[in-house]
């Protein structure tokens, strides 16, 4: 009778730890995939179920929460790799396969249910059926993983938060040298996952043909909890390598060798307690005291896991009777799907859907969209309000319906990443809740790798719904490295130097300045480059040529002349918007350090003898934040709205800008002038070359060069001229007077009188805009009050 107690004793003790080991399996992650904030997969978003190994593929990489149910076999070989995004949640239905293998390398993944074939072991660095790369709370559960190449499941580079519970990993060869398991942390100088590789292994069978990594463990903090080891091929099963920190508690080492290998003695500390080791050979002892885990699990006796984890249809493995049963062989939760649906789709948007058990009451939000208003609920509910409630005893289908409350126009715009690397069609004002699509098309040399921002596709054509104000970026990346040969010419070749050729890697930005000789000017840029600026900046996205061309500096003496930042309203330097402050860079230890407003500018007055000039100027402009471009002006006239003083290198690293223009006959007055409130260059000096200009007297209204000022002399002009329309007239009184402008065309007619008032004696500047007149030949007539007339030609082009 005795006996018979005993037997029933022990029978009832297998039963409720059995129970108690079920009850630790419903469906939710143990150990460290509960920390972290916990491991949800795709929580309860709409079951997804696929049967090909392109579907797959594409739930499992797509972006968002998705529960993906597997059906039949789906992969072919080594190459079938399936790559997994955040919030997924992958199970297999019974008898669902992969061959070939899962790439986990971004948070929060579920993967239950699967068997997972690889190709056979090699002795090569090949795949894994299981790669789990640097991704935190990642549970695997009742899945047969076996076959591996390199191994059948390693957690590597900083992973962290993983919990493996129910999987039977095995060989069906043991012919291999390399059928290895479970690699746990890459190398011993993989020192960054010092902190990280915290694991919970629990209810895991390592069987026929495992010979090593059962599992082998860096650095991490792992749980060896209710394992079942029998694998007559193991030389050891638990490694513990450099720096490693390991609990093995009650599992059961049936006829195995090594179950402990303290290896190279560099671990941290390996604990063993209550474990059973039924005919092993070899190290069976722990060394010092390993973590404590932060999570509370239900462990099994050690000598009921061989029972628990090698049942055939409760134990460990693919042994799930269905997707939604929380324990092998127990009956299938009842699950209602709630379907929503927004009318129209841009109106606005729900929470609520998802999958529920059966009887469950769900709340659902409807929230307008800017430019809706909510009207009320249609399909398997009907209320007026935001949030109603359901009950989920069969599945349902809602409807939210929003009414647009005014027309509303919101903005598409668009970025290249990097700029200059491809083009974007698609960009405007659309009505609100229309679709627009955007087109990247990318340029030589570049690929398109896919949108971000307000669009998240890879192809190059995507669709936005404008219900807000939206905003894309097309990101593109170099296609091959390419190099691209930039060449340079002088004409004439005894004009001027150049530099900045060479040869430059696609998409470089490459700084070309032309420096004239001396009895020359810059004139301008052409071929790859336009314009009359230099320095000028191109982009390397082909072979490019460019030619500076100069011209000499007709009549006169040729000549420089610098004014210096102390210079004199007597000597040039007419005036400043700010202070001078030392820099040792500056030719004479100073710098003229603008306001940091806008409009705040130098002023320079330079005698000229009417013909070109090159202006040059010293600056220093190195701060980030800096603005790299001022207005130049000259009589008055801005010459270029963004003149370039380019980003030098330090804070006392000087470089020049210059510019070709012409200058009147008589005094000029050059200012550049700030465009935006910031910091920008500060000047050293201003240079001028041309026929032997001189520094004006900036006290005297005007200077001549002629030695008697008549009432109107011959230094009046018009500039530019050709002109496009917008144009100054210049000109010197003696004395106050009436002066009329007319124009007459070229036969004769008056086509407008532009002025007619009283100017002070000195020199003028009268700027005026004729884009309006159609482009041809005029004459600009100056009239003063005793009838003196003065004709110049005018071409508005």
């Amino acid at each position: 009778m005795y006996q018979i107690f005993k037997q029933f004793i022990g029978f009832l003790v297998f039963t409720l730890s059995f129970q108690y080991v079920i009850a630790q399996d419903l469906c939710t992650p143990v150990g460290w995939a509960t920390q972290n904030g916990g491991t949800t997969g795709g929580g309860t978003a709409i079951p997804i179920t696929v049967s090909t190994l392109a579907d797959l593929q594409t739930q499992a990489k797509s972006t968002g929460s998705k529960v993906i149910y597997v059906s039949g076999v789906v992969g072919v070989d080594v190459s079938t790799r399936v790559a997994v995004a955040a919030n997924k949640t992958i199970i297999g239905m019974p008898g669902a396969k992969l061959i070939g293998g899962f790439d986990v390398k971004a948070n929060n993944i579920i993967i239950r249910n699967m068997k997972i074939q690889g190709p056979g072991s090699v002795d090569v660095n090949g795949v894994d059926c299981i790669n789990i790369d640097g991704a935190n709370n990642v549970w695997i559960d009742h899945c047969d993983i076996y076959d591996g190449q390199d191994g059948n499941m390693d957690i590597v580079n900083g992973a962290n938060y993983v919990a493996v519970t129910w999987c039977k990993f095995y060989y069906t060869s043991a012919s291999s040298i390399h059928q290895f398991c479970n690699l746990l942390g890459n190398s011993d100088t993989k020192t960054t996952d010092r902190g990280k590789i915290k694991i919970t292994m629990m209810y895991n069978w390592w069987t026929s043909g495992c010979v090593e990594r059962m599992p082998r463990v860096r650095f991490g903090q792992v749980h060896v909890v209710n394992n079942l080891f029998s694998s007559t091929q193991a030389s050891y099963c638990v490694r513990a390598g450099i720096e490693a920190d390991i609990l093995v508690e009650s599992n059961y080492f049936d006829a195995v060798k090594t179950p402990i290998d303290l290896y190279q003695n560099n671990f941290t500390a390996v604990t063993q307690r209550n474990n059973v080791f039924n005919a092993t050979t070899g190290n069976t002892l722990g060394s010092g005291t390993s973590f404590t885990p932060p999570y509370t699990l239900t462990i099994a006796p050690a000598a009921n896991v061989k029972s628990l984890v090698s049942n055939a249809t409760c134990g460990a493995g693919a042994t799930m009777a269905s997707p939604t049963s929380c324990a092998c062989g127990s009956t299938p939760t009842t699950y209602y799907t709630l379907t929503s649906t927004s009318n129209p789709v841009a109106g606005g948007t729900i929470t609520g859907a998802g999958s529920y058990v059966a009887g469950t009451v769900v709340t659902l939000t409807a929230t307008p969209l800017s430019g809706y208003t909510f009207t009320g609920w249609t399909g398997d509910v009907t209320a007026t309000s935001t949030s109603t409630s359901i009950t989920m005893n069969a599945n349902k289908t809602v409807v939210a319906n929003f009414q647009a409350v005014t027309p509303v126009s919101y903005t598409l715009s668009a970025v290249s990443n990097p700029v200059g690397a491809g083009t974007i069609t698609g960009v405007g004002s659309y009505t609100a809740g229309s679709t627009a699509t955007v087109t990247a098309t990318a340029a030589t040399g570049y690929t398109f790798t896919g949108w971000t921002g307000d669009a998240t596709a890879t192809t190059a054509s995507a669709s936005v719904v404008m219900n807000a104000n939206k905003s894309v970026t097309a990101n593109f990346k170099v296609a091959t490295l390419v190099s691209y040969t930039l060449t340079t010419t002088a004409s004439p070749a005894t004009g001027g130097t150049i530099t900045g050729a060479g040869s430059y890697t696609s998409g470089s930005l490459v700084t070309l300045t032309a420096t004239p000789a001396t009895g020359y000017s810059f004139a301008g840029w052409s071929g790859d480059a336009t314009g009359v600026t230099s320095p000028v900046t191109i982009t390397m996205n082909s072979n490019k040529s460019v030619t500076a061309t100069f011209q000499l500096i007709s009549g006169g003496t040729t000549s420089t002349i610098r004014i210096e930042d102390n210079a004199t309203t007597t000597t040039g330097l007419c005036s400043y918007d700010g202070v001078l402050s030392s820099n040792s860079g500056a030719n004479n230890g100073k710098v003229i350090n603008l306001t940091n407003s806008v409009a705040k500018g130098i002023s320079w007055k330079i005698n000229a003898i009417a013909g070109s000039y090159l202006l040059n100027f010293r600056y220093v402009n190195s701060s980030s934040s800096n603005t790299f471009s001022m207005k130049l002006m000259v009589n008055g006239v801005v010459i270029n709205s963004a003149f370039p003083f380019l980003k030098t290198t330090g804070s006392a690293v000087f470089s020049n800008s210059r510019i070709n223009l012409n200058l009147v006959n008589g005094s000029n007055i050059i200012r550049v002038e700030s465009t935006a409130a910031n910091a920008t260059a500060d000047i050293d000096w201003l240079e001028v070359t041309g026929n032997s200009p001189l520094p004006g007297n900036c006290l005297i209204a005007r200077e001549s060069t002629q030695q008697v000022i008549p009432d109107i002399n011959d230094s009046e002009s018009i500039y530019p001229n050709p002109s496009n329309g917008k144009f100054a007239i210049a000109f010197n009184l003696k004395n106050a007077e009436k002066i009329s402008i007319n124009l007459y065309d070229a036969e004769g007619k008056l086509s407008n009188i532009i002025s007619s008032k009283y100017f002070a004696s000195g020199y003028h500047v009268e700027q005026y805009d004729m884009i309006t007149k159609k482009p041809g030949v005029y004459n600009l007539a100056i009239i003063g009050e005793k009838n003196f007339k003065k004709t110049i030609k005018l071409v508005i082009l």
